[in-house]
């Protein structure tokens, strides 16, 4: 604020022939302390009540002229001035009153304490009332206390945590409220320091609490509670973990060398323009890669997701294409757009393409080659700017050979071919997924599971995950409702193939170079839990036994398949 929006522009003006009864009784009747002299327009200086106590002092009447009472070694300030530095002008010179001049030095008016005082005052209520409106609207629980402990103020979100009207709050004692809070309240007053991220639980919900002094000259008159909920703290922490690999694959959680290659070679292929082939088993993410692409892309249509399983043969061509008003029994009036126009500027992925009709390959060709179509019963030609990516878990070579796919169209698609690997292939991903899929339960409910034991871990990591990742999330799933201990034990992992009924039919098959390399993966995962397990018991079979969820007997057999006797100082 500055002092043009606080001085006196009525303020008295005097000349050295007016008397002291002149200048006292307008003192009095504008109720001011202070006025200026001039002689024909000449100022000469200011007179005060006090400089004019002082002469009556020297004199026996008031109707001696003002002309000694002038002071003409004055204090002055700028309209412009800032309302603080003025405050602390006057302060400085020990003085009530300033006159205030514009730019060009003419006198427009008198700053007297008073109006500096008024003006704080104002001030201060005007920024306590924009404060108290920031607190309300706080999500976090604020509220402040007394030397006796006493509520002397509470934000919107206090109250709704007590659950009463705010009137009955404040001059209420802490304790009524919020018993927890005491301890933490007299260690501050006492002390005088800042009681930082403490973890307390009221009304069964967990906060992470601040408590801070109230200060007032070098003096503590209360204390101020903050109170932020734990689960805001865990929500930050999983989206950072979420979006730790920053980019338009983020979502796919990995760190196996095979998937971040993968990731690399899809967002080089994202700024292309060719079509994309991604082929991989079930679950494996193939739609997470798509829209990852469709993102690094950065075209400016729509990603139009189109499963060819699950429209009838019937309708894919309407689906894809759109039909115009009248084409058939039942059409919309106006017609429809079909998966096309909506993908037009944007990507069209075709997810389970190896399911589509050899009548419709023939028409999607057409538009890959012509880059136009026609809706079902229209005759106008329709152009398109729409970029295919392509999803199967068959093998569509196999499929071409055998004639149920059409050659041109498969090597019009698989311009650029991504293979997503299956999870037995990327085993060293467990950990991380486990712990990202647990975070997201955890989301959803109040349930506090803090991950997955050595044991557990160890017995997914045996499962060959014929389901790949989607099958891991319905485990997991599971294995977070049934579980009632602080992280998911070996007995809460149901698995739809038994290990040991996959193990046996395993050993009647011919095994690939790809099935010894991931049973080697296997046996070195293994034998790197059994050696962390018995280092976590030093050295105690029985507690490495029950920590891995098997049999004291099972793990001597290990250590004996593994040599680990001979590799650790286990003996």
């Amino acid at each position: 604020m500055e002092v043009n929006k606080i001085l006196s522009p009525d303020f008295i003006t005097l000349t050295p022939t007016h008397t002291v009864q002149d200048a006292l009784t307008l003192f009095l009747q504008k109720r001011q302390d202070i006025a200026c002299v001039f002689e024909k327009e000449k100022f000469l200086g200011i007179v005060t009540k006090y400089s004019l106590y002082r002469l009556l002092l020297r004199s026996s009447t008031t109707d001696i002229p003002i002309k000694g009472a002038v002071i003409q070694n004055i204090i002055s300030l700028y309209d412009n001035e800032n309302l603080y530095r003025a405050k602390d002008i006057l302060v400085k010179h020990k003085i009530a009153n300033a006159i205030v001049m514009d730019k060009d030095e003419n006198i427009i008016g008198v700053l007297s304490r008073s109006n500096i005082f008024q003006a704080l005052i104002a001030e201060t209520q005007h920024l306590t009332k924009q404060l108290s409106s920031l607190m309300d609207n706080l999500q976090e629980v604020i509220l402040s206390v007394d030397l006796n402990l006493h509520m002397t103020a509470t934000n919107k979100a206090a109250i709704e945590l007590i659950g009463k009207n705010r009137k009955h709050c404040i001059g209420a004692h802490i304790e009524t409220c919020f018993p927890s809070l005491v301890k933490n309240i007299n260690q501050v007053v006492s002390t005088g320091e800042l009681i930082d991220m403490k973890n307390l639980e009221i009304n069964n919900i967990s906060f992470i609490g601040s408590f801070i002094p109230i200060k007032a000259w070098e003096q503590i008159t209360g204390v101020m509670i903050v109170l932020e909920a734990v689960t805001k703290y865990e929500k930050v922490a999983r989206e950072l973990e979420t979006t730790k690999h920053n980019g338009a694959f983020s979502e796919i959680i990995s760190t196996s060398s095979q998937i971040n290659v993968l990731k690399k070679n899809a967002e080089i292929s994202a700024k292309g323009f060719s079509n994309i082939l991604i082929t991989g088993e079930s679950g494996t993410g193939k739609e997470l890669f798509a829209n990852g692409i469709h993102q690094a892309s950065e075209r400016e249509g729509n990603f139009i997701k189109v499963n060819c399983a699950a429209i009838p043969h019937e309708l894919m061509e309407s689906e894809f294409f759109g039909y115009e008003e009248g084409a058939f029994t039942g059409s919309r009036k106006g017609g429809k757009p079909g998966k096309f126009e909506l993908a037009n500027k944007g990507t069209l992925f075709l997810d389970e393409i190896g399911d589509m009709p050899l009548s419709l390959q023939v028409k999607l060709l057409r538009v890959l080659q012509e880059k136009e179509f026609e809706r079902v019963g229209g005759t106008k030609t329709i152009r398109t700017d729409v970029r295919i990516l392509a999803a199967t878990n068959k093998d569509l070579l196999k499929m071409v050979h055998e004639g149920a796919f059409r050659e041109d169209l498969y090597y019009r698609i698989n311009v650029i071919h991504l293979r997503i690997p299956p999870l037995r292939e990327r085993l060293e991903d467990l950990p991380l997924l486990c712990d990202y899929f647990i975070n997201k339960f955890k989301n959803k409910t109040e349930k506090n599971i803090l991950g997955v034991s050595t044991g557990a871990l160890l017995k997914l990591q045996t499962h060959h995950w014929p389901g790949n990742i989607r099958e891991l999330e319905n485990v997991l799933e599971r294995a977070f409702h049934f579980c009632n201990a602080g992280s998911i034990l070996p007995e809460h992992i149901v698995l739809d193939i038994p290990t040991q009924k996959r193990t046996s039919q395993e050993n009647d098959k011919k095994f690939t170079p790809q099935d010894l390399k991931h049973q080697k993966h296997m046996n070195d995962t293994e034998k790197q839990l059994i050696i962390q397990a018995l280092s976590n018991a030093n050295g105690n079979r029985t507690k490495a036994a029950n920590t891995l969820g098997i049999s004291r007997s099972s793990l001597y057999q290990k250590i004996k398949k593994y040599q680990i006797q001979q590799l650790s100082q286990f003996n």
